[in-house]
């Protein structure tokens, strides 16, 4: 596929970084948020810093770690990461991963890869999100490429067909890896499920008549991310109980932008990225006939119980499936202190919510509860 069919969702290129620095330099409110975000770095210094970039890889290194680096030390209790012997340094991946936070998911994942000597992974964003043109210059100087959402149904099959071909293309022709959310939208409910839809996209890029091997031509790599705590826990409750109870939630304005705030500043106690096993030597041998249908759901399946398996379970998932079944199962992966810190937690977090008591709670705790439930399945 020629590239110049990607132009209009591509990330920047090395010879547009200094462009887009200075426009970035132009923005009051970008300005006005870094000198919010980093009070103890004089903003001439750091505008002097950003005049010298000349590279996406400089861009990441000098703005993007430093940034992420403070962020862990004030909202996190640290990061840990598993699963880097899965991966081969020569080997571009397409990284199918869990979606609880807007932003942190792929940066998180791509600062484990930065530290560990890999490439980071270019990152689809949904351009939902890229309503505020700086916005749009920031991620796109972190390797981001858009997802059109926001398509009519008869555009949406050419949109479809545009995200398959820049993503074969990317791993295949680039040998970039990319970071991808394994369904449309985050699991606010905890619930980490694979959308089939996914995979069919995938395909229609590839260049074999063969589904199964148009999928193992990408190189697939599950990642699951767990946060102790979600920062958005409280704020995604209304749209959660409102699905529950069959009523269509309409999202406010700024809703996302609130989300991401938060998603970024909140407190998320420790934090793990779990690189799972590539999905080709899962999916060895399973090459019978089936229907593309069947294929896409047998894959999604794998990669689910890949994401499941390598999740990090935390104290807040063990408790709140103990609290949910009003059991000590798995008591041993807590102490009385903490169970008691986490039930105050929960109390306050419900506090202003509008709703049914004991269905507030539920809902809640099932957002913590999900992955261990999951886990065992």
């Amino acid at each position: 596929m020629n590239k110049m069919d990607f132009e209009d969702i591509r990330p920047y290129h090395d010879s547009e970084v200094k462009e887009k620095i200075d426009s970035l330099l132009r923005e009051e409110q970008f300005c006005q948020i870094i000198q919010q975000v980093m009070p103890e770095i004089p903003f001439p210094l750091f505008e002097k810093q950003m005049r010298g970039i000349n590279t996406i890889y400089e861009f990441q290194t000098k703005v993007v770690v430093p940034l992420l680096d403070k962020l862990l030390s004030q909202s996190t209790h640290g990061l840990s990461y598993s699963g880097m012997e899965n991966l081969e340094k020569d080997k571009s991946y397409l990284f199918v991963s869990t979606h609880r936070d807007i932003v942190l998911d792929s940066a998180l994942m791509g600062y484990v890869l930065l530290k560990e000597g890999f490439s980071t992974a270019e990152i689809a964003i949904g351009d939902n999100l890229m309503k505020i043109p700086w916005i749009v210059d920031l991620v796109k100087l972190n390797k981001s490429f858009m997802v059109k959402r926001s398509l009519s149904k008869d555009q949406k099959l050419d949109g479809s067909n545009q995200l398959s071909n820049y993503i074969n293309y990317t791993i295949k022709d680039k040998g970039e890896n990319i970071w991808i959310a394994h369904k449309a939208g985050r699991s606010k409910n905890g619930n980490d499920r694979t959308n089939p839809n996914i995979l069919k996209m995938f395909n229609l890029g590839g260049d074999s008549e063969s589904a199964i091997e148009n999928i193992k031509s990408l190189n697939i790599c599950p990642v699951s991310i767990s946060y102790e705590y979600n920062p958005c826990d409280a704020l995604t409750l209304p749209e959660l109980m409102s699905i529950a109870n069959g009523e269509k939630y309409e999202k406010q304005p700024m809703e996302d932008l609130i989300h991401m705030g938060e998603g970024l500043q909140g407190r998320k106690g420790k934090v793990e990225v779990s690189f799972g096993k590539p999905l080709n030597g899962l999916i060895e041998g399973q090459e019978e006939a089936k229907s593309n249908l069947e294929l896409f759901q047998m894959i999604a399946n794998k990669i689910d119980r890949e994401i499941h398996d390598s999740y990090k379970l935390m104290p807040t998932n063990y408790m709140a499936f103990d609290l949910l079944n009003d059991s000590a199962g798995h008591s041993a992966n807590y102490s009385d202190e903490e169970m008691e810190s986490f039930e105050t937690y929960v109390s306050k977090k419900l506090e202003g919510i509008e709703g049914d008591e004991a269905f507030k709670r539920e809902t809640f705790l099932k957002m913590y509860a999900y992955p261990v439930m999951n886990k065992e399945a």
